[in-house]
Formats: structure tokens, C-alpha cells, sequence
């Protein structure tokens, strides 16, 4: 802490700020102009602002042009007073503040004593006359009354406007944290957007969302989309505030449950199509088990000790505390091996339409490719590999025949789980004069998953991972504000976040791989034992990842000035933030293997649905893929400093202007100990080069901190001003057109590989991609490298000359930060009953988004090369022609020996298997979008937001072809392709989310004064809902082109026919081919004009209160989310056009089906 104190000072005298100062500020400020009857300024009159809740009394003074403010207020309601000499005391109450508030208080003395006063009681008006930021401030009321699917107050932020949820929407509870994090604002790239707790920024490097608070602790959530105040930054979408309660001069409190389980639920829409899951475990519809139960209390108040301690008006705490336990299961279906097949007797083995599949020798294939078929389909006890055989044993016999004549998810399984999850939160404020106020916050939010299993908990093989699965998310701060004079005011935060969490298997973990068969010398060479990985096509896998604990942390330092100078509200600030990760080494220390039906298919060259089979392919011991890794645990930081100006200037009564100028550095990421590439010197000569004819290699390794190498994998920008600007004018007294302008950047967590430190070693399986070589079996697959041997890490020892035969990373260093353009205009209209009315445009430009593109291609001058038949010569690429290099490269057989494929000494690096070069800045975003919102800030019973949005998102961020790419030298040329942004360009969405008392019963309008008894049937009832329409999302185009002419889109879709697939089938009805070898593909990536269903989503409650006595209420609340049990099927379920659920949608739905929760909450 101590060094990243050191080096924000140091910043911050850089920029030549007069002070220590901070930035992204969440809470309110009161300013305004005091005059008399005549219109002239009052000099120097008090002006008083006092909480009611603390009676905390902010004081600040009027300055020469009769201007005051009064920053940094928490949300809340005040009372604003003002006194001068030879005035009446002015009085103003329930001025309502919430969360980024800029109210704007102008005062009119009346002449008179100040022993008088004159009280105002009207409420401070919605419209935006003081900045041109676009917000939408989701109240109290509506955080903890709305109802949502796993009291996650994350939801209710979506339902702002210029929100596009594009993560998941089955998983959002509050540990939920990539379900919490994926979404869009303002046309901004999905996981870019600030979220700010109580001021300190509350994600990842990566904008991960790391502590969520209890729903109880929050105060006020705040969704800015277009933001022009130069005091936030690191953003490319918009910034999420969110402000938690502290403790007030009453006692106050409530304890609450949330019931839910199968009963009241309905049913997943898989489970109830016949002939599946739901056919063996839970046959006629019924429904899976599920509990849930969540339960909790929040308390806060004054800090009194009696006869020690009377903290009113000083001392105030609060703390909040929930807990869920989950007991359910997710029934799940898998495809194991059928027994005949485990033996090597496919004879009886089919596709899914009822076609024979033939199991090819992989010893067989010749020069073009074709191999011949196994007598019988039978594979020969004497030919099945022994480690095979061992792994095969550990699979549990199918359960069921399964489906079709595949025989297909032959083993349905209960998937029986547990979680618990405990979220605590403690606030302290201490009102310690007059002048000075700080409090201090704690949070956490420890979870743990016991998963459902696969195999059992017994069996080293379980796939699923680590049982349990831990998670916590923590966040520590405290804030300290001080008033230095009465124009003047000072605030300092300090923050610390910490995401914990350990993942992999710890069933596996300790399994000696001797066990199978793997070769004693290879195992000998393992770091860590533990079951190996093992990937078959088409069936379930086994094994998994090591275990190991992981940490991401952010550490934050804060200060910060405001002065009013004149009608110059200024503040000034600066931030540093240093991000840390630890990441364990997992991975696969005792191998992974992946078997495919490529070894045991008719042709080598083509793929087709008739021959054969991932299985057949692992029993002859040939994987496709293998390798073993020995990884070191990494440790990541970076730093972050941003410093900035903001002016809020009212130039007249009806005009008020921002503008600001804000500064921001990324140092990019280094590795603690310098373990890293830091890229690929292009230019140098290949150590090898010398000792070649007729090849120029090119590409030499550096490694970071190394001979005066940089440590880290980005030059840190250092002229990344970013101005901001806006304006509020008020054409009348109820109208407002705001517009405005803001450069944004947006942060760089990419980091190098460890590649040489961590070493991964590559079986070579073959070196002609046509047989397998020679000797090579799944016991022991690394028999081409020299010895036998495993690669040793090796660090910085090889030098230049590292990772020869293998593939090695490159970055643009000078590739600058990510930035983002945002603007806007909108009109604002005052309208009856407590209700605002807006409509207006906002655009989002962003450029200079990271691209990663690979080196190692094919130029596109050499593809297409055709027989005289008119087929793709793939011999020609593949065929074997004299190695310049052989002897050079001792660690890839393929590229070492006399021989080598030709296509291999057309790459850019031959002598290596691939050279991506990272962050090539070329990335585009483009959004335009409108607004129509109406909300209504609580009165009369009812309290609202609504917002309809329209708009575009496109993207530059995709190529069709490798060759696509414009070279090191010329990479601004690179052909992108222009489309809809997948994941976030929803082109319309309608939200509505509201609370309203039902107007019957004692103090209501109607019914008021009837009979208690009568009072507790009819009164104290309440509606609450949040209600969302969003359109679907484009469809990926299929892997092969359209042949025949018409357009792809129906008038009417449905789930079995997204799009007209018969535009990719022969006359006959035969699927066109894919795309040939070694060519270019020429169709697009996306339909430009087919979509995926819209999301439509109704969650309500119905809650009614029974008083018990004047400070004590119960509330009992029946909850309905997904109200209409509308299932959402959003994912496609094949691009394959030879697939028969090609064109369909997959039958799993993406949200949760319908489920009813049963609360009752007491308060005091």
C-alpha cells in the first residue's frame, strides 16, 4: 500500500494538480444563488443543509456573487436553511436527495429579522438543470420491493434505460457475478462499464463485478449511460453507483425469509418434452426437487452504551447480514459408450438417421487421404490399447437405451447439488465535529457449491470439477470528508477489494496415473498427480482440471477537492488503483488427451456423418490431441492513475454548463517476477537463420525485464486527455434540453504467457496429418520428442533461440488504450404528479478495440491449387518436400525431420507451429440509439420507471479469413467485416418496473376510516413488478455457403425452423458440403436479417402489511418471477449443415422457468 502510495504522489506532481485529489464521486451536492427581493446577490449568508436523519449540518457561505454548494451529501432527506443579516430566516424541508444528485436550490430572502422565517415545503424539481449526464436512479423503494430471481439488486439496475442484458439470465443470483457483470450500456462493449460502491470502484481489472451488497444495506442504485463529468473514467459502456444505508438517530431494522421450492415452481420446458430426462427420473412432468431458502435481518441505529455512550447525532451503525441454502437438482443427460462398443464391436453403431457408421484403419490411408474400413466393424481385442481399456472401466454403464438409434444421452442423471451462500455487510459513521465526518464499510460474500456429479464423488474420473467450488468476494473502505473553509471541502477514500475463489477437482486430485497404464518414465516426470483430462467425441469426458485457490484484488486511493469560486462549482481529483492477480498453475499436470473420429474416418481429408468415431479412435490409442502441463502459479499486477479537472459553471439562471478534462495512465500488466514473453522481435534474424539456404527466417523471443526489455506488455500511454463537456438549459419552467460530449478509455487486463517458465509439452501424433507416427500410443504419446522427454521449463536460458518448434506469442506494444466517444441529446419535460418525461438520442463510437490474429497461414496466392478433377489438392499442400530446417527444431518431429509438409514453409515463421500477435488495435463499435422514458418519483402511493429504447449496434471486430489480416507493416489494411454486434444488439426494448399501494384502508384514499378489523383485510396491500420485452439476437450464418437463390428469413419462424434451410441443400434435399480445404471462405459470419427470439420477461409481487404496532410492521409477499412462464430459446443448436438440428433452436431455455417465492418480512 505504502508503494502505491508513493507512486500516486509522484503522479500526481506530474500533473501539476495544487493538491491531492480524487475521482468517481456517487453521492449528491445542493448549489444555488441567494438573492434579495431587488435580485442582487447576498454576500456571506449562512447556509445550513442538515440531515434529518443525523442531523448532520453541512455549513458553506455565500461567495461574492452570491453562490454556494454544499458536496459530497449522502442520499437522503434535508433540510436546507438560510440566515443573513437583515433577512428572514429561510427554511426549505424534505428536500429529497439521491444518489449523483446536482440539485439546484435557489433562495429568495424576504426583508426582516432572522429571528422570522419563511418555510418552503415544495419538493425540489426532477428536471436535470445542472448537467447533461443521462441517468436513471432506481429509488429505495423500488431496490427493495421489486422482485427479482435471486435478490440480486443488480437486476433492478437492468431495467434502466440504455441497458442490454447480454450475459446470462438463468444464473443471477448475487454469486452470480459473470450473470451480474454481462451487460451493455449505451452501445458500449459488453464488460466495460465502472461500478462504484460507496465511491470505490467494485471490479476486476477485467469489470467483473467483485462484492455485491445485501439488498437490505443498499440505499439507491444509479445507472449513468452518458456521463460528461470528468471526474469518472475506465469506462467504454456507462457507470453503475451504488450507495449502501448507514445507521440514523432511530433504531431501525428488519428480519426476513424467502421460501421457494419444486411445488410452487413450474417446470424446466425440457422436462416436459417426452423421451427425455424427465422420462426416467421424473416421468409424467413432474418436477425436479428444489429448495431455496433465503433468510437474513439488517439492524442499525445510534451507538449507545448505557451510561458510557450516547452516540445520537455522532455515532451510527448498521449491519446487515443474508443467507441462502439451495438443496436441488438439474437433471442432466449424458452419452457414455454403449458395452458393445467398449469391447471394440461396432458393429451396431449408427448416426442419429438410422445410417450404419464404418470405422476406418488409421494405418491404411493413403496419399490421398482414403483409408480402408475394419473388417466386421470390429476392432480386435489384440488392436485395443491397453490404457484404453483402464479408462473405459471407470465409466458407469449407461442407465437407459438412450435415443434413436444412436443410442444417444443414454444416461440420464438426477444431478443432485447443494450451495450455501452468506452475504455480510457492516457500516460505521462518526460525525466527528462539525467540519469532519468518515465511515467505514465492510462486506462479504463467501459461497460454496457442493456440484452435482457425473460418476460419484468416489470415482477419480468425475469430470465436473471441484467439490465444493468456493467463491468470496470482499470490499473494505472508508471515507473521510472535511470542511476547510466555507467554499472548500475535502473527501479521501481508501478502498480494497479481494475475488477469491477455487476451482478444478479435488476428486482426482492425488491419482497416480501408473494406474492406467501411462508409461512409469512419463509419469515420472509429472509435477502433480492427478486423474488426466481425457476429451472423447461424442461422449462425455473424464477427469479434470487441478485444484487450486486464485485471487484478483483492487486497491484504491482517493482524494479529492470541491470549491465554488464565483458560479464555478470546481472540483479537482486523482485516483490510483493497483490490480493484482494470483493465479494457480491448475491446468493438466498429468495430461490431457482428446480423441476425434478424424483417425478413424473413410478420408483423412473430409469429414462425413457416416464414418468414423471418437471412441474407435481413443481404443486404437491414437488422440488427436495431447499434451502435459508443468505450470507455475502466476502473479499479475498492473497500475492505474487518472487525474482530473471539472467545472460546473452557471452562466445564467437558465443555463448551466460542465466541463472538465481528465487524465489517464495503464501501465498494462507485469509479472511479479518477470516469468514472461514479453513478444516476437519481427525484425531480428531467427537464431537459426545462419544456418539455412533459401529461407530468411525472421523472429527472435523476448522476454520481459531481460536485456533491457520493458516489464510489461503495454507502453503506457501518456497523452490520454480526455475532455468532457455538457449543457443543461431550461427553455421554460418545465423544460430542460441537455446535450453533451465525453471521451472515454477503457482499461487494458490482457496478460503475457508464462510459456518457458509454465511449460506445455505437445504430443506430435503425427507428422503428415495422414497416419499416425509410428510408435505412438496413448501410454506414452511423446515418443517422437528427443528421448521420450518432457519439455522442461527453461525460462530465459534459450534466449532468442526459445520455443523453436512451438508456438510463441507477439504483442503490438504501442497499441494504445481502447477509447470510446459518447454524446447525446435529450429533452426533458416536467409533467403532473411527480412524473418526468424524456426523450433523446445517445451514440457510442468506440475504436482501437484489441484483435488477435494469427501469423502461420497459407498466403492467399497459394490457396485454391485444384486436381484435374477439379477437386482442392489437398496432397499438394500436405506432401512432403525437402526440410531446410531439419535437425534445427529438436522439439516438433514435424517440423525436425529430412521431410516437411509444403504448407509449413509458406508461414510467415516456419519455425514455429504459430506466431498470434495480440492487441492489434483495429477493433470498431458503432452505436446510435433513442429514448423514451416517463418515470415518477414516489407520491400518491405509486412509484415508476419506464423506458422504450430503440437503436444499432454494429461491429468491425471479425474477419473471414486469416489471410485477411494486413501484416505487422501494413495492418491498417486488414479486411474486417462489418455486422451486427451479436451479444448486445438488441434493436428494441421496453421495460416498466414499478410499486403501488393499493389506494384502500386506514391512510389511503379510499376506505380510510373504516373498522381496524375491516382495515387489516382491505388495507396495506401492495403491487410490485418489473416487466421487460427485448429483441433477439442475430444468428450465426452456417458453416457453408447459401446454393441456392432466395432469402433465408421466414415470415414466421419457429423452434424447429429458425431461418429457410432449404436454401443449403441439393434439389434432393443433400446438405452442400462444408467449406472446402484451402480456400477462402466468401460468406458472410452472421444473417444480416434473422434473429433469434426476443426476451420477454413479467416478474411481480403481491405483499400486504400488517401493523402491529406504530413502529412494527410484518409483511407477507407472494413473488412470481417469470409471471407468463414464458420459456426463452435463444441459442442455436447447430451452424453445421450436415447436423440434423441444423436451423433449430436448442431445446434447453436460457432463462428459468417460472417460480414462486412466499416472503414475510418483519420491520421496525
Amino acid at each position: 500500500m505504502c508503494s502505491i502510495a508513493l507512486q500516486s504522489l509522484v503522479a500526481l506532481a506530474f500533473l501539476g494538480l495544487c493538491s491531492s485529489a480524487s475521482a468517481q464521486e456517487v453521492r449528491a451536492n445542493i448549489s444555488g444563488i441567494v438573492t434579495d427581493p431587488t435580485g442582487a446577490a447576498v454576500v456571506s449568508a449562512n447556509v445550513m443543509v442538515t440531515n434529518r436523519a443525523t442531523n448532520l449540518t453541512v455549513t458553506a457561505e455565500t461567495n461574492g456573487s452570491g453562490s454556494y454548494a454544499t458536496p459530497f451529501l449522502a442520499p437522503g432527506t434535508y433540510q436546507v436553511a438560510v440566515e443573513a443579516s437583515g433577512f428572514k430566516k429561510y427554511v426549505r424541508n424534505d428536500v429529497v436527495l439521491q444518489a449523483g444528485d446536482r440539485a439546484r436550490l435557489d433562495v429568495l430572502l424576504e426583508v426582516g429579522e432572522v429571528t422570522q422565517s419563511v418555510t418552503v415545503s415544495t419538493a425540489v424539481s426532477q428536471l436535470q438543470t445542472e448537467t447533461a449526464t443521462r441517468s436513471q436512479v432506481l429509488a429505495n423503494e423500488i431496490i427493495q420491493n421489486v422482485p427479482t430471481q435471486g435478490r440480486n439488486p443488480f437486476q433492478i439496475a437492468w431495467a434502466a434505460s440504455g441497458v442490454i442484458k447480454s450475459g446470462s439470465w438463468r444464473y443471477l443470483r448475487s454469486f452470480d457475478i459473470g450473470g451480474t457483470s454481462g451487460i451493455s450500456i449505451n452501445g458500449g462493449r459488453e464488460k466495460t462499464n465502472e461500478v462504484l460502491l460507496d465511491g470505490i470502484s467494485d471490479v476486476r481489472a477485467e469489470y467483473t463485478v467483485i462484492s455485491i451488497p445485501t439488498t437490505e444495506s443498499v440505499q439507491e442504485f444509479k445507472v449513468q449511460s452518458n456521463t460528461y463529468d470528468a471526474q469518472y473514467g475506465r469506462t467504454g459502456g456507462g457507470v453503475i453507483t451504488i450507495v449502501t444505508k448507514g445507521g440514523t438517530n432511530e433504531f431501525h431494522g428488519t428480519a426476513f425469509e424467502y421460501f421457494q421450492n419444486d411445488k410452487l415452481n413450474a417446470n424446466q420446458s425440457e422436462l416436459n418434452t417426452p423421451a427425455t430426462v424427465a422420462g426416467v427420473f421424473y416421468p409424467n412432468g413432474r418436477k425436479p426437487p428444489n429448495h431455496i431458502n433465503q433468510f437474513g435481518a439488517t439492524a442499525s441505529g445510534p451507538i449507545i452504551i448505557p451510561k458510557v455512550l450516547n452516540g445520537k447525532n455522532r455515532l451510527f451503525w448498521l449491519l446487515s447480514w443474508e443467507s441462502m441454502r439451495q438443496r436441488s437438482a438439474d437433471p442432466d443427460v449424458k452419452t457414455f459408450p454403449t458395452m458393445d462398443i467398449r469391447t471394440g464391436d461396432f458393429s451396431q453403431l449408427y448416426n442419429a438417421q438410422g445410417q450404419q457408421v464404418l470405422i476406418y484403419d488409421p494405418f491404411s490411408t493413403k496419399a490421398d487421404g482414403t483409408r480402408t474400413p475394419i473388417p466386421g466393424n470390429r476392432i480386435p481385442g489384440s488392436q485395443i490399447d491397453p490404457v484404453a481399456a483402464k479408462l473405459l472401466s471407470y465409466f458407469p454403464a449407461p442407465s437407459s437405451a438412450g435415443t434413436g438409434p444412436a443410442h444417444i444421452n443414454n444416461y440420464p442423471y438426477p444431478s443432485m447439488w447443494r450451495a450455501s451462500f452468506d452475504q455480510f455487510v457492516g457500516r460505521t459513521d462518526v460525525i466527528i465535529n462539525s467540519k469532519n465526518n468518515v465511515f467505514f464499510r465492510y462486506n462479504e460474500n463467501p459461497f460454496q457449491e457442493f456440484r452435482a456429479v457425473v460418476f460419484g464423488l468416489t470415482n477419480p474420473a468425475e469430470p465436473t470439477g471441484n467439490a465444493p467450488l468456493l467463491r468470496d468476494g470482499r470490499n473494505v473502505m472508508m471515507n473521510w470528508t472535511s470542511t476547510l473553509s466555507p467554499t472548500m471541502t475535502f473527501d479521501f477514500r481508501l478502498g480494497l477489494n479481494r475475488w477469491e475463489e477455487a476451482g478444478g477437482s479435488s476428486i482426482g486430485a492425488g491419482y497416480d496415473p501408473k494406474q492406467l497404464g501411462i508409461d512409469p518414465n512419463l509419469v515420472a516426470q509429472f509435477n502433480r498427480y492427478q486423474f488426466p483430462r481425457v476429451d472423447i467425441e461424442g461422449y462425455q469426458s473424464m477427469g479434470s482440471d487441478a485444484l487450486g485457490p486464485g485471487t484478483r484484488d483492487t486497491y484504491s486511493l482517493q482524494p479529492n477537492f470541491a470549491k465554488v469560486i464565483g458560479r464555478h462549482f470546481m472540483k479537482f481529483g486523482f485516483e490510483a488503483r493497483q490490480y493484482n492477480l494470483n493465479d494457480p498453475g491448475r491446468g493438466y499436470p498429468s495430461g490431457y488427451y482428446a480423441f476425434n473420429r478424424n483417425w478413424t474416418r473413410a478420408n483423412a481429408n473430409r469429414a462425413d456423418a457416416v464414418s468414423g468415431n471418437g471412441l474407435a479412435t481413443m481404443l486404437m490409442g491414437i488422440p488427436s490431441t495431447a499434451f502435459v502441463q508443468k505450470n507455475i502459479d502466476r502473479s499479475y499486477k498492473h497500475f492505474y492513475y487518472a487525474g482530473f479537472y471539472q467545472d460546473d459553471w452557471k452562466l445564467t439562471s437558465n443555463l448551466s454548463l460542465n466541463y472538465g478534462l481528465r487524465w489517464d495512465t495503464e501501465t498494462g500488466n507485469l509479472e511479479r517476477y518477470n516469468r514472461m514473453i514479453n513478444g516476437l522481435d519481427f525484425n531480428a534474424a531467427s537464431p537459426i537463420a545462419s544456418q539455412l539456404t533459401g529461407l530468411n527466417l525472421k523472429g527472435a523471443v523476448l522476454f520481459a525485464g531481460v536485456n533491457g526489455q520493458p516489464r510489461t506488455l503495454l507502453d503506457a500511454p501518456r497523452n490520454d486527455w480526455q475532455p468532457r463537456i455538457g449543457a443543461a438549459y431550461r427553455v421554460r419552467n418545465k423544460w430542460v434540453l441537455r446535450g453533451g460530449y465525453g471521451l472515454y478509455y477503457i482499461g487494458d487486463d490482457r496478460m503475457g504467457s508464462t510459456n518457458g517458465f509454465s511449460r506445455q509439452t505437445n504430443a506430435i501424433v503425427s507428422t503428415n496429418e495422414l497416419t499416425p507416427y509410428a510408435g505412438m500410443k496413448t501410454a506414452n504419446p511423446y515418443v517422437a520428442l528427443p528421448g521420450g522427454k518432457l519439455l522442461d521449463p527453461v525460462g530465459t536460458s534459450l534466449g532468442a533461440a526459445s520455443f523453436l518448434g512451438e508456438g510463441v506469442q507477439a504483442w503490438k506494444r504501442d497499441r494504445g488504450l481502447p477509447y470510446t466517444h459518447q454524446y447525446s441529446f435529450d429533452i426533458q419535460r416536467e409533467l403532473p404528479g411527480n412524473m418526468l418525461f424524456e426523450i433523446g438520442y445517445g451514440g457510442n463510437t468506440t475504436r482501437r478495440l484489441p484483435l488477435d490474429f494469427s501469423q502461420n497461414y497459407v498466403p492467399a496466392s497459394e490457396l485454391g491449387r485444384r486436381t484435374a478433377t477439379g477437386a482442392i489438392d489437398t496432397a499438394y499442400y500436405t506432401g512432403l518436400v525437402p526440410n531446410p530446417m531439419e535437425g534445427l527444431i529438436p522439439n516438433n518431429a514435424s517440423l525436425n525431420g529430412a521431410n516437411i509438409q509444403r504448407r509449413f514453409l509458406m508461414y510467415a515463421f516456419p519455425q514455429y507451429t504459430d506466431v498470434p500477435i495480440y492487441s492489434i488495435p483495429l477493433g470498431r463499435n458503432q452505436y446510435h440509439g433513442m429514448t423514451v422514458k416517463v418515470t415518477k418519483r414516489f407520491s400518491g402511493g405509486l412509484s415508476f420507471l419506464s423506458s422504450y429504447s430503440i437503436g444499432k449496434n454494429l461491429q468491425e471486430t471479425r474477419w473471414l479469413n486469416a489471410q485477411d489480416f494486413g501484416g505487422l507493416t501494413n495492418w491498417e489494411s486488414t479486411k474486417l467485416v462489418k455486422e451486427s454486434n451479436q451479444n448486445i444488439d438488441a434493436p428494441q426494448k421496453f421495460v416498466i418496473a414499478g410499486i403501488y399501494e393499493l389506494p384502500f384502508g386506514k391512510g389511503r384514499r379510499l376506505a380510510s376510516g373504516v373498522p381496524g378489523v375491516v382495515n387489516q383485510i382491505i388495507g396495506g396491500w401492495q403491487l410490485n413488478w418489473d416487466v421487460t420485452y427485448q429483441s433477439g439476437w442475430v444468428v450465426d450464418y452456417p458453416n457453408a455457403p447459401q446454393i441456392r437463390p432466395g432469402s433465408a428469413k421466414l415470415d414466421h419462424p419457429t423452434r424447429t425452423q429458425v431461418f429457410n434451410t432449404s436454401l443449403w441443400k441439393t434439389a434432393s434435399g443433400t446438405p452442400v458440403p462444408t467449406q472446402e480445404p484451402y480456400t477462402l471462405r466468401t460468406f458472410p459470419l452472421l444473417f444480416s436479417n434473422v434473429r433469434r427470439p426476443g426476451y420477454q420477461n413479467w416478474d411481480t409481487s403481491l405483499s400486504k402489511y400488517f401493523p402491529i404496532r406504530e413502529s412494527l410492521k410484518l409483511q407477507f409477499r407472494f413473488e412470481m418471477v417469470n409471471m407468463m412462464n414464458h420459456p426463452w430459446f435463444a441459442d442455436m443448436a447447430s451452424t453445421d449443415v450436415t447436423n440434423p438440428a441444423f436451423g433449430q433452436l436448442n431445446p434447453t431455455q436460457r432463462n428459468l422457468p417460472r417460480f414462486i417465492k412466499l416472503v414475510m418480512h418483519l420491520n421496525w
